[in-house]
């Protein structure tokens, strides 16, 4: 199992784990002494640290559980964890599901860690604005954690719900056993530190670092799933049009050679050389594509099923991106084409791919059809940037129940196997009544599976934690 924290360890920064239980607000890692954090150098290591926890195994290979859980694809090898995602019956004692939930909870002690130090002045002679900015860095990082909990193991679809997360914003050096907040309140928290973020946020930075324009990204997808769709909608259009030289690439295939380097990558992991360098995704390999997926790829040529995945590229009558993932011209070592390196220690490894511009197109374009003042041909006009980049005919109907289903379709096809969205809009369209999410992945038959158990784990560690309705 991977372990990124070493150059944390490495400077006492970190020491092992006090407890076995896993509580989600226990500190799995304590940060040690009082000058842990005392300079530039030694606040910029525990960030950094934050970072590489989002590397970690149980975390950096989820999306291709997410893709078999919905509509993406099926795992046909054996994947760590992998128990019950194809079929929609994750049992609660799923012990990667466990590693997975506290791993996102390391993250977020660690934050809270640096922040809290930042914020009382421990690192001495940093300036302002760099303090500034490495707390927004952290608060990026934390909102992120949260999202993902909460769209894992909450009912982020119902704002009215009380299935949030268990939300905690200072460092826990003690188990502390707290109830779930509401999703109203998780959401409120991931907002407020997105704020911050956005405000005091670092420019022109690398893209495997969280800038104020990742974060501006973040925010509205957040605010997409809060059903706040002219905000999304505005906030959208201002990462769309930013002034930081992120734009889409080109073409499809150079946003995956290029990594986090990509001018589309709002926000992707660092990588490097050797088997320590990148993140699990490599593990691609023992996945597959979903008849779902396969068959709406055909469709977008030709509008018949005679696509050939060994045929010569631009020949496949497949859709170009699942063409350039699939085929076997371009598939690959990891036979997918968006992850072109295996991970070995002669070569990068994987990347995942968080947030990057084509989304934020789809995401605007979604605000905008689902705002009951928005302008449908400027939607209509977002979904086309994103088609015409892929050589598709663009759409042209500004009906709102077709232009909404040919956006959701278009984030699968431009998505697949990256960050797990398709599945969350999936079960946001179903919630919403634009679909029945049972038309497309059958096993996802009833409501209580749209999200993941809370750990068994978890709960014998924190017996204030409420278990999700049905499991």
């Amino acid at each position: 199992m991977k372990k990124y924290i070493n150059q944390i360890l490495s400077l006492t920064l970190l020491v092992l784990v006090a407890s076995c239980s896993v509580d989600d607000v226990e500190p799995y890692y304590q940060l040690t002494g009082d000058n842990a954090v005392r300079d530039e150098k030694s606040a910029q290591s525990v960030l950094n640290g934050v970072y590489d926890l989002s590397r970690e195994f149980d975390i950096s290979f989820f999306p291709l559980h997410l893709a078999a859980y919905g509509n993406e694809g099926v795992m046909n090898g054996y994947l760590s964890g992998n128990k019950g995602f194809n079929s929609n019956t994750v049992p609660v004692e799923n012990p990667f599901l466990s590693n997975l939930y506290k791993g996102h909870y390391k993250i977020i002690n660690t934050a809270n860690f640096l922040i809290g130090k930042l914020e009382e002045g421990a690192a001495v002679g940093l300036d302002d604005e760099r303090e500034a900015g490495m707390i927004a860095e952290a608060k990026f990082m934390r909102a992120l954690s949260y999202f993902s909990l909460l769209r894992y193991f909450g009912e982020y679809y119902d704002t009215s719900s009380s299935y949030g997360v268990v939300i905690k914003s200072d460092f826990s050096k003690e188990i502390v056993s707290l109830p779930r907040n509401t999703v109203q309140e998780s959401y409120d928290f991931i907002i407020d530190d997105l704020d911050d973020a956005i405000a005091n946020g670092p420019s022109d930075i690398s893209h495997s670092f969280a800038g104020k324009v990742a974060s501006q990204g973040l925010k509205a997808k957040v605010l997409l799933y809060m059903n706040a769709y002219a905000q999304a909608a505005t906030l959208a259009s201002e990462v769309i049009n930013n002034s930081e030289g992120y734009t889409l690439e080109m073409d499809y295939a150079s946003i995956f050679t290029n990594t986090y380097n990509s001018s589309e990558v709002l926000f992707a992991p660092y990588h490097g050389t050797g088997s320590e360098g990148g993140t699990e995704m490599a593990q691609v390999k023992k996945t597959t594509y979903s008849e779902n997926l396969r068959s709406l790829a055909d469709a977008q040529v030709n509008g018949v099923d005679d696509g050939d995945l060994g045929a010569a590229v631009d020949s496949t009558n497949y859709d170009s991106r699942f063409e350039y993932a699939y085929s076997d011209m371009t598939k690959g070592v990891n036979d997918n084409g968006k992850y072109p390196f295996v991970s070995n220690p002669d070569s990068e490894g994987n990347t995942m791919y968080h947030l990057r511009l084509a989304e934020i197109y789809l995401v605007h374009a979604e605000a905008l059809t689902r705002d009951p003042n928005g302008d449908l041909t400027e939607a209509l006009s977002s979904l086309n940037t994103v088609r015409v980049r892929a050589n598709l005919d663009p759409k042209t109907s500004t009906n709102t129940a077709t232009l909404l289903e040919e956006i959701r379709q278009e984030k699968l096809l431009e998505l697949f196997y990256e960050n797990g969205e398709p599945l969350f809009d999936l079960i946001r369209y179903s919630i919403l009544g634009d679909v029945n999410a049972e038309d497309i992945k059958p096993s996802l038959d009833q409501e209580y599976k749209y999200i993941l158990p809370i750990p068994d784990r978890a709960i014998i560690g924190n017996t204030n934690i409420e278990q999700n309705p049905g499991y």
